[in-house]
Parts: structure tokens; C-alpha cells; sequence
């Protein structure tokens, strides 16, 4: 029998998030420095939101003026509704529910403390691994 994936081995554990009180610049270049699209946004220990790199474009936006953007902060640009799931949860049931509600982002509670991100991303890298395991040969030279 083959084992399906589960969601903690697809996931981002432990994902760079930021405080809702950190400057919007801070965050934005946060998201660059570690190379990723989505930051979970706290208070503390609980998940508030979730900023994304769309959420910075829509701060940018004709509007805001450069004084204005330094003043906002992570927490006021993030989306507080948001989709979490428990670590547990079946991946294919969590990827089908990414689908039906056309999100790129779950984030992955454990006990109700952030334990991961699973990303769109993250999903389609497993997919891509998964498919070069079942599929291609393991001598193939196109194998990176």
C-alpha cells in the first residue's frame, strides 16, 4: 500500500512570521530576505492574519503617500480572515479545500500554535517530486 503524503512533510514549518506591529517596510523586506510570498501576522503567540506579497502591491498602490507607508504596519495591511488547519488534517481534504476556495495559503495549527504554512508553492513542489518518483526512472539524467 502506498502512503500518501502528509501535510506536516509538504508544509513550511515553523514559518518566518512577523509581529502586527512591525512597519510595513520591516515586513516587506522580511519577505524578501527569506525568499517568500506569505507571512503569518501575531499577536504574541496567537495568529491575527496574514500579509502577502499582493498586500504589499495594494500598499503601494497611487494613493499612499511615502510618509503614509512608513506609518502602516503589518497588522493593518494583513488579511484577518484567514484559513488555518489542524496539522493533522488529511492533505488531499486540505489541497481540495485550497481548490474549491480558489486560496494559495493554509496556515497549519498544532494545539492552536502556528506550526506551519502550506503554500500553493509548497504544494506544487511536492507534486512535482511525487511525479518524478513515481515516473522517472532513478538512474534518468534529467533528475536534478
Amino acid at each position: 500500500m502506498r502512503h500518501m503524503p502528509t501535510l506536516a512533510e509538504v508544509m513550511t514549518a515553523f514559518p518566518v512570521h512577523v509581529e502586527e506591529q512591525m512597519p510595513l517596510p520591516e515586513a516587506a523586506g522580511l519577505m524578501r530576505a527569506h525568499d517568500c510570498h506569505h507571512l503569518p501576522v501575531m499577536d504574541h503567540h496567537t495568529v491575527v492574519g496574514l500579509l502577502t506579497t499582493e498586500d504589499l502591491r495594494l500598499a503601494q498602490q497611487p494613493g499612499h503617500s511615502v510618509n503614509e507607508l512608513q506609518e502602516l504596519t503589518a497588522g493593518d495591511m494583513c488579511r484577518r480572515q484567514l484559513k488555518q488547519v489542524d496539522l493533522h488534517t488529511r492533505l488531499d481534504v486540505v489541497l481540495m479545500g485550497m481548490a474549491e476556495q480558489n486560496i494559495n495559503a493554509v496556515l497549519v495549527m498544532r494545539q492552536d500554535r502556528l506550526a506551519g504554512i502550506l503554500t500553493s508553492q509548497d504544494a506544487c513542489r511536492a507534486f512535482a517530486l511525487w511525479l518524478q518518483k513515481e515516473y522517472l526512472p532513478d538512474d534518468d539524467p534529467g533528475i536534478a
